[in-house]
């Protein structure tokens, strides 16, 4: 048996009482469970911690050993109680902090949060990079996050924080209205050798490392790419030429001018997940059950008007906004 808290408040009844009946007393006890506590606190400690004597109990010099170390112990478990209960008032009366990577998903994060959260839901916090994501939830900057991650490349939360999947999603591939392909209506990836792919700043490189992969899967490793900003790439897309952009499954409201057509086999991909801490904050395991629900539901409401590729998940099920989620 170790000592536990309930066992150093003993300790410490006693020595202030002065006596067992009086700490008993003080501690809602009865006598005899006191002393029994103190039988089980003297086998671990190896010896007597009070004497009994005519004018009550003192601490012997095991006990005067053992008292200051109960107190400091005793003061600290004081200490974090009061903290973790300033942490939950705190978490009560502020707004939810929510981050998000930018997606056209996160654009419904906001309206689903404030519809479930009973308090007020702050301004979103854009986190592009997982690791900058997973950071600011372990310092408390923000309480949950909707982020992706890739094939390969998924994030591990760390000790502390929770993560649950949304779903994965299809990118499909949007071509300029020139281009030889725009007749199909599926793509292979290793039909787009050659050309150059446009992809928006959003400054993470994992959605890079991930197409690039594919690519080479495909068959052409030497693949480019140019960054650009989101309306350049407009521009570039509407000069047309040998340039393709990766498209998200869902519509973000920035018109990018060409077509969009589904890659077969759909290898670039990204998944969808809520990521927050398991402590006393406003996010607990029953909220954010109802956040990903919420999202869901939404991401499938909206597919009508904004999904860019008409059928596809009615012919594809298992994905994030078909019948039946991928929830793996």
């Amino acid at each position: 048996m170790d000592l536990e808290a309930r066992h150093l408040r003993c300790l410490e009844a006693v020595a202030a009482a002065g006596s067992l009946n009086r700490a008993a007393q003080l501690m809602g006890l009865s006598q005899p469970a006191l002393s029994a506590q103190l039988r089980r606190i003297e086998a671990v400690v190896g010896g007597a911690v009070f004497e009994r004597g005519p004018s009550g109990t003192r601490a012997t010099p095991l006990g005067e050993l053992l008292l200051p170390y109960a107190r400091e112990v005793l003061r600290g478990l004081d200490e974090l109680a009061r903290a973790v209960e300033g942490h939950r008032a705190s978490a009560r009366g502020r707004p939810l902090r929510l981050g998000v990577r930018t997606t056209p998903l996160a654009l419904l994060m906001y309206e689903v949060a404030s519809r479930l959260f009973p308090g007020d839901v702050a301004e979103l916090t854009v986190l592009d990079r997982s690791a900058e994501a997973v950071a600011a939830l372990v310092r408390g900057d923000v309480d949950v996050v909707l982020h992706t991650d890739f094939p390969g490349r998924p994030i591990v939360p760390p000790a502390g924080v929770r993560m649950t999947v949304l779903g994965t999603e299809p990118l499909f591939v949007g071509l300029p209205e020139g281009h030889p392909l725009v007749g199909r209506a599926g793509i292979d990836l290793a039909e787009l050798a050659g050309t150059t792919w446009l992809v928006a700043v959003n400054g993470d490189d994992e959605f890079d490392r991930h197409l690039m992969e594919q690519c080479r899967l495909a068959g052409h490793p030497t693949m480019v790419t140019r960054t650009v900003e989101p309306l350049l790439l407009v521009q570039l897309m509407r000069r047309g030429g040998p340039v393709v952009t990766a498209m998200n499954a869902l519509g973000s409201g920035l018109a990018v001018p060409g077509v969009v057509r589904e890659l077969r086999g759909s290898p670039v991909r990204t998944r969808h997940v809520l990521l927050w801490r398991r402590d006393e904050g406003p996010v607990d395991e029953e909220f954010a059950g109802r956040l990903r629900t919420g999202l869901l539901d939404a991401y499938r409401e909206a597919l009508p008007h904004a999904g860019r590729v008409p059928g596809w998940w009615e012919r594809n099920p298992g994905w994030l906004g078909s019948a039946a989620p991928d929830d793996t």
